[in-house]
Parts: C-alpha cells; structure tokens; sequence
C-alpha cells in the first residue's frame, strides 16, 4: 500500500530548510515564549492573555483565518510554510508594539474556536 507523503497529503505544508526560514521561526518561537508573556506580566489588567501557548493560539488563528489545527498538521510550529511563519512572525511583532490589537485579535480567534466570548459591562 502507497503512503502519500507529507507533501502530498499537506501540500501548502511543504517545510523549508532555509536559513531565513529557521531564523524566522526562532524569533517567532522567541517572541511567542519570552517577549509577549514578558511585556503581558506588565499589562495584567489590560491584556487578556498570558501565556505562551495562547499567544501562539491568536498568532496562528489570525494568519490562517481559523482554528489553526483546520489547516496545519499539529505540531503546527513544525508545519508552517515560509509564508505562514513570516506572516506570523511579523504579527508577534506588531502585537509587541502594539499596532494591532491583541483584544481583537484574541476575540476573532476565540470566535472561530466556538468559545465563550466574554460580556464587558
């Protein structure tokens, strides 16, 4: 029996062994574990999440338009394209900055996942 291989079963998956490639997806891997949590623990009150893995969560969602598991073979930080992680490495940055917005970014994630939006009063 033929086993497809990943690249066929996965086509837009297809990995790159770039430099450029590893090095985007060591500073995105960077900017989602130390930098976002770091700056998120100085904006407690303000910034609605926390953690490394819900960081990567809002990141990967956003730059795919849905749940990142629909369209990414698990684990996702080993299957992105060179596209997807610079599209989600420029994103880690803007979120860093500020330019986005983490809270609508966060929303549209948890609304794509079916999860419990929370009610501002």
């Amino acid at each position: 029996m033929h086993t497809p291989s990943l690249q066929n079963q996965f086509p837009h998956a297809y990995l790159s062994n770039s430099t450029e490639y590893k090095k985007n997806l060591r500073e995105l891997l960077h900017y989602a574990k130390n930098v976002l949590p770091s700056i998120a623990s100085t904006k407690k009150n303000t910034w609605p999440i926390h953690h490394d893995h819900c960081f990567l969560r809002v990141i990967l969602d956003n730059i795919v338009g849905c749940a990142w598991y629909e369209v990414i073979p698990s684990p996702a930080y080993k299957n992105l394209t060179d596209e997807q992680v610079s599209a989600a490495l420029c994103l880690a940055k803007q979120l860093a900055t500020e330019s986005v917005s983490l809270h609508t970014l966060n929303q549209r994630s948890k609304q794509w996942r079916n999860k419990q939006l929370k009610l501002v009063f």
